[in-house]
């Protein structure tokens, strides 16, 4: 991969990306609800047919971080975030952890049947928007690759549209380098990076749930301070 997720926590997106991309969209990744299956305790594996159905049953099936953040009575989507990087691989240090949100979390998305999306891969949903934006971009072929860029190989875009299998899409780059999207090991979100000439094309917003970072968005988005 020619490009990589910015280095350290406290690193502005914007300003790593500068002189690459302008602007970076933070893309959430949806959770699902897909009629007929219960899901199990968070962190537990999912079953493939659970995630092709989800495909297959597409935006209905989706639940939105804002619908989330309803659910659990927090004030902004910020607070999904921050109660979501309690779960998996826990990398949040103490200091801003919420235990309290993140055991509301995970309570109330078991008892309405939620699945929460995983960290470091794109949900079923998020591929097949992304499927959708590349398609409109015109790129019909994408380069992807494994965290950190590791194994790249190049892919039909339509893969991430079709309903037979999920992806688990990590990151991707256009051959003309004009668009990279990449997701942290750890983390819930995407970063999707855009030139001036593609976002003509195509804007994120219109495919994906979620907000273009400022000149001071970085990991500690949602984090910090929710004041």
């Amino acid at each position: 991969m020619p490009f990589a997720y910015p280095e350290g926590d406290e690193t502005p997106y914007l300003r790593w990306f500068d002189g690459q991309f302008q602007p970076v969209f933070v893309a959430f990744n949806p959770s699902l609800r897909v009629p007929g299956f219960a899901p199990s305790d968070f962190g537990e594996p999912v079953p493939e047919e659970y995630e092709i159905d989800a495909k297959r049953c597409g935006a209905k099936c989706g639940v939105s971080r804002s619908d989330i953040a309803k659910l659990c009575g927090f004030p902004s989507i910020r607070y999904v975030n921050k109660a979501l990087r309690l779960t998996g691989s826990r990398r949040i240090a103490p200091e801003y952890a919420d235990p309290e949100s993140t055991s509301k979390l995970l309570s109330l998305c078991k008892e309405k049947g939620i699945l929460l999306p995983d960290e470091g891969y794109a949900s079923p949903l998020l591929e097949l928007s992304m499927g959708r934006f590349l398609s409109t971009l015109g790129h019909s072929k994408v380069v992807t690759a494994s965290h950190f860029g590791v194994d790249p190989c190049l892919i039909q875009s339509g893969a991430l549209s079709g309903d037979s299998e999920n992806v688990a899409l990590v990151e991707l780059c256009s051959e003309d380098f004009s668009l990279y999207v990449t997701i942290y090991i750890d983390y819930h979100y995407h970063l999707i990076c855009q030139t001036d000439a593609g976002l003509k094309s195509a804007r994120p917003e219109d495919f994906f749930e979620g907000f273009y970072a400022d000149a001071d968005t970085n990991d500690f988005w949602g984090i910090g301070d929710l004041s």
